[in-house]
């Protein structure tokens, strides 16, 4: 075919796979949502958010309810004593008291709070993390799908490389046998067409590398469109609200909360509490009731000592921030290195690439009639395949970069797929 006709047929095909593509991309994208790695991170949110709310209810205090039967060998005081019953006191051998109990915390130094707002954090970080997984296995999957369409445009250069070789090869041969060529043509046609063919055992191992891959994160094994699909403009925010970043800032600001928490736990602690019992026995039917506050001091060596560990922890978190914005920020600019020189080996590759097959068609044409020799025909095509599988590595560079940059900067996930599903 033409290298004109072949542009012509290729934008054909572009056309009428378009949508198709967009629309498989995107079910294979939104089949990664469904990955157990993600289901299990959206349990952990949820027993996060669980925390928090078991953490808000200790403002709310605790009671308890309670009730007991007791036989004694000999007679047992029933009850509490009042000046009334010093006369004649309720002796029992048989008891039974039940009742309740009620404390009401008072956050007075702000030690619930404190807790509370470590849980807030630790569900915020939770999420952020959940956000990261799903991210990470569209990422996985988007991939894996470039990657297959750089290995179908390549299998398709080598098989077109493999036809004209062995066409080559028969043409050769029969010269060979008329004796305009000598055998060195011929031998040199066939190592060449070796060469192809174990190149194209090389592409289906990497295809089913590829494959496994893509089935493991959207859970479909499939082989993709033709069609490339366009690399997305950048736009990546600065690397200080990277999304690495903003978890070790959630996990950062939970560490100083639940240290806080540790320290003020040191401190007097306030609490009012009620009761109310009643006893049977005896014949005898008393009840009890209290309402009171309550002022504990503790006096825990370990205590201090686990404060100690708690605000080196803090410490350690701070850093772990410091250190996370750092490495975002080496990262984003490898990536956007490493996006910028893809994109320009695109353009450059892509008007190579219609030289190459342009010098192929003519020298086809020339070794035909015996103004060029095989070797040189065989160097040109095998320069034509080279471009084409520069350019669609290329391209599938581009793509990675620009997903591994999206991850890292935390786009929200459906705004990811549907950026590429606009391509």
């Amino acid at each position: 075919m033409r290298p004109g006709l072949r542009r012509v047929a290729a934008a054909a095909l572009a056309a009428c796979v378009g949508t198709a593509r967009a629309g498989e991309l995107g079910d294979l994208l939104r089949g990664a949502l469904d990955h157990p790695a993600i289901a299990a991170q959206r349990s952990r949110t949820s027993a996060a958010d669980h925390q928090v709310e078991a953490a808000s209810a200790r403002y709310f205090g605790a009671g308890s309810a309670s009730a007991d039967d007791a036989t004694y060998e000999g007679d047992r005081f029933l009850g509490v004593l009042s000046p009334a019953g010093f006369a004649n006191p309720s002796f029992a051998r048989n008891q039974f008291r039940f009742g309740a109990s009620y404390t009401l915390p008072v956050d007075l130094f702000g030690v619930i709070a404190a807790n509370r707002e470590s849980a807030k954090q630790d569900l915020a970080a939770a999420e952020l993390t959940l956000r990261q997984e799903t991210l990470l296995k569209l990422h996985e999957t988007l991939t894996a799908y470039v990657q297959l369409q750089a290995l179908e445009t390549q299998g398709f250069a080598i098989g077109m490389q493999q036809q004209h070789i062995a066409a080559m090869v028969d043409r050769v041969t029969a010269q060979v046998n008329t004796g305009e060529l000598g055998t060195t043509d011929l031998k040199l046609a066939q190592s060449e067409l070796a060469h192809v063919e174990a190149e194209r055992v090389r592409l289906d191992g990497e295809r089913e590398q590829a494959l496994a891959v893509l089935e493991e994160a959207s859970g479909r094994r499939q082989l993709p469109s033709k069609a490339a699909i366009s690399v997305p403009a950048w736009h990546v925010g600065d690397a200080k609200e990277a999304l690495p970043v903003r978890i070790a800032q959630a996990g950062e600001q939970a560490s100083e909360a639940q240290a806080r928490a540790e320290r003020r736990a040191l401190w007097p602690s306030l609490s009012a509490g009620a009761d109310y019992y009643q006893y049977q026995g005896g014949g005898h039917d008393q009840d009890t009731w209290s309402v009171g506050a309550r002022v504990s001091l503790p006096l825990d060596i370990g205590a201090f000592r686990k404060t100690s560990g708690a605000d080196a922890l803090a410490a350690a978190a701070r850093d772990t921030a410091t250190a996370t914005q750092r490495k975002a920020r080496s990262q984003l600019a490898a990536l956007r290195a490493s996006y910028d020189a893809a994109v320009a080996n695109v353009r450059a590759l892509g008007t190579e690439l219609d030289y190459r097959q342009q010098v192929v068609a003519v020298q086809e044409e020339l070794t035909k009639v015996g103004a060029q020799t095989v070797e040189d025909s065989l160097r040109h095509e095998r320069d034509r395949v080279e471009a084409e599988a520069r350019l669609a590595q290329a391209r599938a560079q581009a793509l990675e970069a620009w997903s591994a940059a999206q991850v890292l900067s935390g786009l929200a996930p459906e705004t990811y797929i549907s950026e590429l599903e606009a391509l």
